[in-house]
């Protein structure tokens, strides 16, 4: 199928974003274990922005790649987004933000980081 320069763009942009995201996620897990990370509160305000974008953006996809497993893949996003939610409740840093953060969220996180770029992979990829 062919897409539009645009479409291609912004797929490969959401592709690679995501190991951006996920890479934030690992200096964020780093904090507690080396004081010299000292860009937390920003990269953990950027990472809310991004979750947001990233979100907005889903509809927009849906419309690029029509396949069912990457709409459920996409849909999914939203159990991840509460997630995301329940991790910006707790304080940060502090004891129960980390433990959240690495136990639970950077394994969801990551998992459905595998799927999603699994689904877009021969969109992206050439």
């Amino acid at each position: 199928m062919a897409y539009r320069s645009d479409d291609y763009i912004l797929l490969t942009t959401y592709y690679e974003l995501l190991f951006t995201i996920e890479e934030s996620l690992k200096y964020l897990d780093e904090i507690e274990k080396d004081f010299a990370k000292t860009e937390g509160d920003r990269i953990f305000n950027d990472l809310i922005h991004a979750f947001f974008h990233l979100d907005t953006t889903h509809p927009l996809l849906l419309s690029i790649i029509e396949n069912e497993h990457f709409a459920k893949t996409i849909r999914s996003f939203d159990q991840i987004f509460l997630s995301f939610d329940i991790l910006a409740f707790y304080t940060f840093p502090s004891i129960h933000f980390q433990s959240f953060l690495k136990s639970y969220f950077i394994p969801e996180y990551r998992k459905w980081m595998d799927e999603i770029h699994a689904c877009m992979r021969p969109y992206v990829i050439h």
